[in-house]
């Protein structure tokens, strides 16, 4: 393949070869049969024969190149219209299945405050899960069609949506003041929203281990094992999850992994704090008795 040319061969003008500096130079060269006017005459017509080549040559390539641009267009034509017609036989297929039933609906919907949490990797209470905080989100949502809006980011838009619907609720119990049953039944909805919201599949079994990992643990057969769980479940999903939203390099501990040392230091938390308490009400009896 010859090589190709970048300088239009039309707009480029002949050197002066009447000059000054051309005739020193000619006069060198000049003998008494070819005199300077004949080499300049040569020289003209040399210049004028590789030009009007490079003319051809420049108006090939020019022709060649439209004719490749033409080609790839009418292949990117092609190819949309393909793939028009293949997304229009996928919808004509897409037809329902005789005696197939309606797919699991899930029989909660939280809050938009907690989805939007759970979409933005931000940790929110599991309280948010419960079916009692469902019911009022439900009432929310009924409340606030003429309520305030406010303006939130989706991507790169920015959308108006109910102010109201996310709030956090006023009603709200942190996890460690939850019951274990509440926390179980929760934990599926909140695994659920993850998935839907997009989370990476190993995060959220590693989630859905951590849970079944604690709920099986030895620890919440003793007094005040259970709320030493449910005090280790508050504290070190919080963590997980800020870890997994920080922008640090630090690697993320793997939450499904339960960390028996920081369990025991918790229940003895427990404990002491129980004993403290009775103390306290020993105490205020013995005054007010």
């Amino acid at each position: 393949m010859p090589p190709r040319i970048t300088q239009d061969p039309h707009l480029v003008q002949p050197p002066d070869f009447e000059s000054e500096q051309f005739r020193a130079l000619y006069a060198t060269l000049a003998t008494a049969e070819r005199t300077v006017d004949a080499i300049i005459a040569d020289s003209q017509n040399a210049w004028t024969q590789n030009n009007d080549a490079q003319r051809v040559a420049w108006n090939a390539q020019v022709e060649q190149d439209h004719a490749e641009e033409e080609e790839a267009r009418a292949a990117q034509e092609q190819a949309k219209q393909e793939a028009a017609e293949a997304e229009k036989r996928e919808r004509e297929n897409k037809r329902f299945t005789p005696n197939k039933t309606v797919g699991k609906l899930s029989s909660r919907r939280p809050s938009r405050y907690a989805i939007h949490k759970i979409e933005q990797l931000e940790y929110v209470e599991l309280y948010y899960f419960t079916k009692e905080a469902c019911l009022e989100a439900e009432r929310t949502e009924y409340s606030v069609a003429r309520g305030t809006f406010t303006l939130m980011a989706d991507g790169e838009n920015v959308l108006a949506k109910p102010a109201a619907a996310y709030k956090p609720s006023t009603k709200v119990v942190q996890d460690e003041n939850l019951e274990w049953r509440q926390i179980i039944k929760a934990k599926d909805y909140m695994l659920e929203a993850m998935v839907d919201a997009g989370w990476p599949e190993e995060h959220v079994m590693a989630l859905g281990v951590f849970f079944l990992e604690l709920d099986k643990h030895p620890i919440s057969d003793l007094e005040g094992g259970e709320t030493a769980v449910l005090l280790y479940q508050a504290r070190i999903r919080r963590r997980w999850m800020e870890d997994l939203k920080s922008t640090n390099d630090e690697e993320v501990f793997d939450i499904s992994v339960v960390n028996d040392k920081r369990l025991d230091e918790m229940y003895s938390e427990v404990l002491n704090l129980r004993q403290a308490q009775g103390i306290k009400r020993s105490v205020t009896i013995s005054f007010t008795s």
